[in-house]
């Protein structure tokens, strides 16, 4: 935050709650946590050390947020650079919500 000025495009709203996630390639769903939501993307903590540009499907159900569960497809931009808990941090942009199961490949 430069000067005071908040920079995000998107208000976020710290949340509480389990995420399962899974990569483009298929792989079986891992579990993760969400830190924070916001129209545009997500932070999710996991024990899962992931690289800047991975692609990835969510479903993402809070309490906090209604009781909705979301499926989404979102790109991890940014690493948080502290750990949570032993949890690594990763900031990810929403590039797609959809409907339809989450399937399991495998």
């Amino acid at each position: 935050m430069q000067d005071g000025v908040e920079k995000r495009r998107f208000a976020r709203t710290e949340v509480n709650a389990a995420v399962q996630y899974r990569f483009a390639d298929g792989e079986t769903a891992r579990d993760g946590w969400l830190g924070n939501i916001s129209a545009g993307g997500v932070l999710l903590w996991t024990e899962d050390e992931l690289p800047v540009g991975t692609t990835l499907y969510l479903r993402i159900r809070a309490e906090e947020l209604g009781d909705v569960e979301m499926e989404v497809t979102a790109t991890i931009v940014r690493r948080v650079p502290a750990r949570q808990d032993g949890r690594l941090g990763y900031g990810c942009r929403f590039d797609a919500i959809y409907s339809g199961p989450f399937v399991e490949a495998g």
